[in-house]
């Protein structure tokens, strides 16, 4: 895929895809080739949660430029194949999330092997059905990636009575912190909905918590997170449905029912 922008893309449409191709000549920004950059890359990997990304057509040769800045800090030389995996793999080491993105210099002759990444799709899957296994223990930190632009991660701080919340769509990245988590005694005894209070500081008071996990009517239909965090009756911080699979759906009441009490009526 090559080019320098995307005006009026539905970038949801490009969310979570099982392969980015990415021309990029240059490391170091140069719109003048009319293609973005390994370091533009970076972002849009992130922005779009692409697991697997191979970026082709490097050369590198405007990045000689850079080398006029003295107080420029970052490759100023075209680099071989292997040398430019080393600074994307460095780079990723520090900000690739534990490994969850992977980027690779293509080289002359390489191929893409559906079939293996099937099988690490199926390997994923057997994990998170074990997951859903009650006999399985859960521990304190839950990540579940929607089946649109976010991606949720869930903390239960408990030596603290806190909750931290992360929510990440393809440029914001919302950090959350809560006290006093509980399920909400409404929800009939089940445990589809997670409430928690706002942290109060000296000069404010912040945002409060309420989800709640909407199952699907059908096996084959996806489930509905309805997150809102807010700071009284009518100021949002954030609000939003966000759709998940069944199976995330199951591992996060299982979460909440494991990690949380239910708050008296």
């Amino acid at each position: 895929m090559n080019f320098l922008s995307l005006p009026n893309v539905n970038e949801n449409l490009l969310w979570k895809p099982d392969l980015l191709i990415l021309g990029t000549q240059t490391y170091n920004p140069h719109p003048e080739t009319g293609t973005i950059s390994v370091s533009d890359a970076y972002d849009i990997v992130r922005r779009w949660n692409a697991k697997e990304t191979y970026v082709v057509q490097y050369s590198g040769l405007l990045d000689f430029e850079e080398a006029k800045n003295q107080w420029f800090r970052g490759p100023v030389k075209a680099m071989t194949t292997d040398e430019l995996q080393g600074i994307i793999d460095k780079h990723l080491q520090v900000t690739g999330d534990n490994g969850k993105f992977r980027i690779t210099v293509a080289k002359e002759g390489m191929v893409w092997n559906l079939k293996e990444r099937e099988q690490k799709q199926t390997q994923k899957q057997h994990l998170a059905s074990s997951d859903d296994d009650e006999s399985t223990p859960i521990g304190k930190i839950l990540e579940i990636e929607s089946l649109q632009k976010y991606v949720l991660k869930i903390e239960n701080m408990d030596r603290d009575h806190k909750l931290k919340l992360i929510v990440e769509d393809r440029v914001n990245r919302f950090d959350f912190e809560f006290v006093r988590p509980t399920i909400d005694s409404k929800s009939g005894g089940g445990s589809d909905i997670l409430s928690a209070q706002p942290v109060k500081g000296m000069m404010a008071k912040g945002p409060e918590l309420r989800m709640e996990l909407v199952p699907s009517e059908s096996q084959k239909e996806s489930s509905t997170i309805r997150l809102r965090v807010s700071k009284g009756a009518k100021k949002d911080v954030f609000k939003d449905d966000i759709y998940v699979s069944n199976t995330d759906a199951q591992r996060l009441r299982r979460y909440i029912k494991a990690n949380f009490v239910f708050g008296t009526k």
